[in-house]
């Protein structure tokens, strides 16, 4: 029999086991479930005293259950991924080593979270498939006694993919932790961050494109053009933040809280690349250190402490902090340096309610607001600043009715890595690159749960990027980035459902950054709920292309994607094939991921080298609980 049908129906046994075993289980269990809207509240890290919780029931719909991962644009989840999509922030001034490409396999500081809840809650996901795909996910939290929260996140997941030398694995986690005094007068936040990214790396196929000959046979057949390396990041972060209020009393004569608030940040990171085979493969034309085999690692560890002062009116509308950043650097790679910031900040928060008109008060309109302001006055990266705006308006939160508006502006540095560099295969000192300026604005408007928009612009000077032959450089002149985005799903007749996803993106220079003119992801699919509205049930199938474009290159040795002429990808239907269900607390999915496979041609490259999954299937169950 051949191995694409064994393959199949080792995977349906799999699949129906266990939903059998969900399903018997779930006919013996008792469980508590919670209706209540506002039983979670949480809010991510920033200025935590002047920060508000939101309300944050967890999403039971099910219309994006089988959209579990962003696309890895290397075709493995865990392995590195350009950014061929434009989005909207940039992480806090101060020194950065590097951002390796993993932002879809860590958990970045703007994605912590502080939680409240009314009592336990925690939800646990398990997803398997083809190539010993696995993925596990779990959050817990619980608020003891209306004072201390503990919180717990944690993602670990592992594939073989479908060619040579592409395995992955990767472990996450973050613990967050806050707390209360019963009046109020002081608490803490605190956190411990930790990311583990861990693949082998092969340098892509062997002649970097498939044929109608070819593209069909078993992939592990495949030569590759790294045959023994391998990469590992690791990073590990802790943060405590206690705060305490100056005013003595709070009662119905106070009209402001005065707040002193201490943040002290310890991170380190570290990067390792592992090459064995370097006489065999010939991938790389230089080395400085070891003609024989590569160890390249680089370590860095930042300490950074702050003090706040903030003052908070007592209905929380208005918000004002201003405070002081000292931040130290310490870096080994080959030889140690060291670098040091001194970081002026301010922060204002304004928020407002109006009253609704209508009887049944559903029409209730917000306004939130929040302002955020950075300046290194001396340090390595002396004259930095970024000043940040955030404004969103609920024009009625049943409808689902929003606009917002972010505005962002800003100098900062170059990261380490485009200045400075020794490894095996590249070194360079003292680039001396000019700081990068850059303009973002992003304007978006929510009509309902329904459509949505956004306009995305992005004016960059002095932009930093890695030439032809993988080494750094700098484009002095503005470069201009827009970004339009569309989206609608809509049930007709109560059971057949339409999804529409639409990115229009454009730049002023192609020859230096490189993204697909247009995006489209379209779904069309049956809805239902049956067995007494016990069942929640979701069959359809989802079309996804990128128009053609000049992808990036991607060098191993520095984990960096640089431009490249050789290779333009080709326009190609990405089908998947699903099915979405629900029973209360438990969900699930079936899909088969690039069901076209095949049918469609070998031209399924996103990344020159590097194709895009094959034929597979996955599937995945999550549980909700609230005892």
């Amino acid at each position: 029999m051949p191995d694409f049908f064994k393959q199949k129906l080792s995977f349906l046994k799999k699949t129906w086991l266990l939903l059998f075993g969900c399903f018997v289980f779930l006919s013996q269990a008792q469980s508590y479930y919670s209706t209540d809207q506002k039983y979670l509240k949480s809010k991510q890290e920033r200025n935590n005293v002047i920060s508000k919780y939101r309300y944050a029931y967890p999403d039971t719909a099910i219309n994006n259950l089988h959209s579990y991962f962003p696309r890895n644009f290397l075709g493995n989840i865990g392995l590195p991924s350009p950014t061929y999509l434009l989005t909207y922030g940039t992480s806090n001034l101060g020194f950065n080593f590097y951002t390796p490409p993993y932002q879809n396999d860590i958990f970045t500081e703007n994605q912590i979270e502080y939680y409240r809840s009314k009592g336990p809650y925690a939800n646990l996901t398990g997803i398997a498939g083809s190539k010993k795909f696995q993925i596990f996910k779990m959050l817990f939290t619980h608020t003891y006694k209306d004072k201390i929260n503990i919180t717990l996140k944690f993602s670990r997941y592992t594939s073989q993919g479908f060619y040579l030398k592409q395995q992955s694995y990767t472990n996450n986690f973050f613990l967050t932790s806050n707390y209360t005094t019963k009046n109020e007068r002081s608490g803490y936040y605190f956190y411990i961050l930790s990311n583990g990214n861990k693949n082998k790396e092969n340098g892509g196929i062997v002649g970097d494109t498939l044929t109608e000959g070819t593209f069909l046979r078993n992939k592990e057949l495949f030569t590759t053009r790294l045959t023994g390396a391998n990469r590992e990041n690791k990073e590990l972060k802790g943060m405590f933040n206690p705060y305490f209020r100056i005013n003595k009393q709070q009662d119905s004569t106070t009209q402001t809280n005065h707040f002193i608030q201490l943040k002290s940040t310890i991170a380190s990171n570290s990067y390792k690349y592992k090459d064995d085979n370097l006489a065999i493969d010939k991938y790389y034309t230089l080395m400085y250190l070891d003609t024989v085999k590569t160890r390249d690692s680089s370590h860095v560890i930042k300490m950074l402490n702050e003090i706040n002062y903030s003052a908070v009116t007592t209905n929380s509308n208005f918000a004002f902090s201003i405070g002081y950043k000292n931040e130290v650097n310490r870096v080994w790679q080959k030889t140690d340096s060291l670098f040091y910031n001194h970081i002026a900040n301010a922060d204002v928060a304004y928020r407002k309610s109006f009253v609704a008109t209508d009887s049944l008060k559903t029409n209730g309109k917000d306004l939130e607001s929040y302002l955020n302001f950075q300046y290194v006055f001396e340090g390595a990266n002396s004259g930095n600043y970024k000043a940040e705006s955030r404004t969103i308006f609920s024009f009625n939160k049943v409808k689902s009715r929003l606009l917002y508006f972010n505005l962002l502006a800003e100098s900062r540095s170059a990261d380490y890595i485009y200045n400075n560099w020794v490894s095996n295969h590249f070194t360079w000192f003292n680039n001396g690159y000019k700081p990068q300026q850059q303009l973002q604005a992003v304007l978006g408007f929510n009509l309902n749960k329904y459509i949505s928009s956004s306009v995305f612009i992005q004016n960059t000077t002095n932009y930093l990027f890695f030439d032809n032959v993988a080494l750094p450089q700098q484009y002095s002149k503005p470069l201009t980035n827009i970004g339009v985005k569309l989206n609608f799903t809509k049930v007709f007749l109560k059971h057949i459902g339409v999804g529409l996803n639409y990115v229009f993106q454009n730049t002023s220079n192609t020859t230096y950054v490189r993204l697909p003119q247009n995006q489209g992801t379209a779904k069309l699919f049956y809805t239902g709920i049956l067995f007494k509205n016990n069942l929640q049930l979701q069959i359809g199938a989802q079309l996804q292309a990128y128009q053609s474009f000049y992808s990036y290159g991607y060098m191993p040795a520095t984990q960096a994607f640089y431009l490249q002429e050789g290779f333009k990808t080709e326009p190609y239907p990405f089908l998947d094939v699903y099915l979405n269900a629900r029973i209360r607390p438990v969900s699930f999915f079936l899909k088969v991921e690039n069901a076209l496979y095949g049918f469609a041609g070998p031209n399924y490259a996103l990344t020159q080298g590097y194709y895009q999954t094959d034929r597979a299937f996955r599937f995945g169950i999550s549980w909700t609980f609230f005892d």
